[in-house]
């Protein structure tokens, strides 16, 4: 079970398997919270591997968590991907024993209760996990094709905040939270990554911000001066274990300023309530960042500049914003007569 050191605010956890030990910070002030860290810890230590070479899958998932998801702002979301995973192919089967039927078992299973675009997702995680063994352990990666496997994807909606909608919300979010949302609406980033942004990741010398994405990547987001002054303006937490972080609030019960963390203190809830008091249907706090991108892409027609700013690997993940620029097409057009506007010059001749 999780323990508090004396002088520490957050609850650790200390366990032994096979003789060897694990220990560290939970990194949080919940116990239930801590429990859940620990026991992620726990299926973790489970699976680090041996030195034999041969690697069952469930030690390519726990190994690849334990050395990187782990560390990143999306690890809660890369273990539910790695346990979805093992939830339908064995465990143990070795990955010299993994087919392609494997994968097509699991893409058909899944396809019965989630999205296309989150089996993909948990595809590539697959991959990466793979990779990862081959590269830092030596493992024989098994002759599949996961791209291949994955299923189309329908096209994402897109749901843009308007100025209406928005000087409504910040009428009706507690003032602590207007920082979290100006920010998502002045970056594009996801909400992982906001909570999980430092000040050494903020560098005014060279006016750039570094982002750290999922997937283990990382991306600088230039500094200009609106950005310069709401970071300037920004209040810290008093608490060296929250001051560090870029976006904190305010704990309604101890009223001390803390990091934000995703799902966490009662902060979705007061999300909702806002919402539903200023009458804003259907939007989710990701479709700021669809905000972002399509006010972007309104003001520059350039979608690779949104695709290096919104951290897509590829820009034809960016083309889902295209109808701002097919919108701007179609307003151009209706202001424009190639022929010179004939029906003005025949009003011109007739009454000559």
């Amino acid at each position: 079970m999780p323990y508090r050191p004396k002088n520490s605010r957050f609850w650790h956890f200390d366990f032994q398997i096979a003789g060897r030990r694990f220990h560290g910070s939970c990194g949080t002030e919940d116990f239930e919270t801590a429990k859940a860290i620990e026991a992620e810890a726990r299926v973790a230590a489970k699976s680090t591997p041996d030195q034999s070479g041969v690697y069952t899958l469930s030690q390519t998932i726990g190994t690849y968590y334990a050395d990187q998801s782990q560390h990143q702002p999306s690890a809660r979301t890369s273990f539910s991907q790695g346990k979805s995973i093992l939830e339908i192919i064995p465990p143990q089967t070795l990955l010299a024993d993994l087919t392609q039927a494997n994968i097509q078992r699991f893409v058909s299973i899944r396809r019965a209760t989630v999205a296309n675009g989150t089996i993909n997702r948990q595809l590539q995680y697959l991959g990466r996990a793979l990779r990862h063994m081959a590269r830092t352990y030596g493992a024989a990666i098994p002759d599949i094709d996961l791209k291949a496997a994955e299923t189309r994807e329908a096209h994402e909606r897109i749901r843009e905040l308007t100025e209406g909608e928005q000087s409504e919300l910040f009428k009706t979010l507690r003032t602590d939270l207007h920082p979290l949302v100006k920010f998502a609406l002045m970056t594009g980033a996801r909400k992982a990554t906001i909570c999980g942004l430092l000040w050494s990741d903020v560098d005014f010398a060279t006016s750039r911000i570094r982002f750290r994405l999922k997937g283990g990547l990382t991306m600088f987001f230039p500094i200009n001066a609106e950005m310069r002054a709401f970071l300037s303006s920004l209040p810290r937490a008093d608490d060296p274990a929250h001051r560090r972080y870029v976006l904190t609030y305010i704990d309604q019960q101890t009223k001390r300023r803390k990091r934000i963390v995703t799902g966490g203190g009662g902060l979705d809830e007061a999300w909702r309530a806002a919402l539903t008091e200023a009458a804003i249907p259907d939007f989710r706090f990701h479709d700021l960042r669809h905000t972002f991108a399509t006010r972007l892409l309104r003001k520059t027609g350039n979608l690779k500049l949104v695709s290096r700013l919104l951290g897509h690997t590829t820009v034809e993940t960016t083309t889902r914003y295209a109808h701002v620029l097919d919108e701007d097409l179609h307003d151009a057009m209706a202001a424009f007569s190639p022929l010179g506007k004939p029906e003005s010059r025949r009003k011109s001749r007739s009454r000559a």
